[in-house]
């Protein structure tokens, strides 16, 4: 199995960004936070102002710092991005939880979600002092995250109804 690597976008990543981005994505999946409304769709303005958002700077008021990384494989193809969140405000602590992760259509089930969190994990532990668990979310029913999540050590809080949807809350300890 290929290793992933997270990093921020480069000016060299457009072609593979756009694959990734016109891929057949759920309609309810947010694959490149902020893309349209702080980016304008334009792919070197977003490169610039990515890494920003780690720093609180640009994002919305209600919004916490993240870590938007995307998922390289060992050929160069984007197979998927997280965001990884420095902190929880109300919202995330039901839903989205300190990091949010999806992997492209085209690469599903080879494994790489399990390594995706995992490397967000590693990202966790080494930039964010202080944490000593984080918390992951997913829909009630999600086998394929629920099994990722366990298998990075998440153990089960709580079920919680979200909109008419169920929310399973995992805590992995750090």
């Amino acid at each position: 199995m290929n290793r992933i690597t997270l990093r921020y976008l480069t000016h060299e990543d457009k072609d593979e960004f756009f694959a990734a981005f016109h891929e057949d994505w759920e309609n309810n999946f947010d694959f490149v936070h902020y893309w349209e409304t702080l980016a304008n769709r334009e792919f070197e303005k977003y490169v610039s102002i990515a890494p920003e958002f780690a720093r609180g700077i640009h994002i919305p008021k209600e919004h916490v710092a993240a870590a938007l990384l995307f998922a390289f494989n060992e050929d160069g193809r984007i197979v998927g991005r997280t965001s990884i969140r420095f902190e929880l405000n109300d919202h995330l602590l039901k839903v989205g939880g300190h990091i949010g992760y999806g992997v492209c259509p085209n690469f599903r089930r080879q494994g790489y979600a399990t390594q995706i969190l995992a490397e967000s994990l590693n990202y966790v532990r080494a930039n964010i002092k202080g944490l000593k668990k984080v918390l992951v979310t997913c829909d009630e029913g999600n086998i394929g995250s629920e099994k990722t999540i366990r298998n990075n050590g998440g153990q089960l809080e709580n079920v919680i109804e979200v909109n008419g949807v169920k929310k399973m809350r995992f805590w992995v300890e750090l």
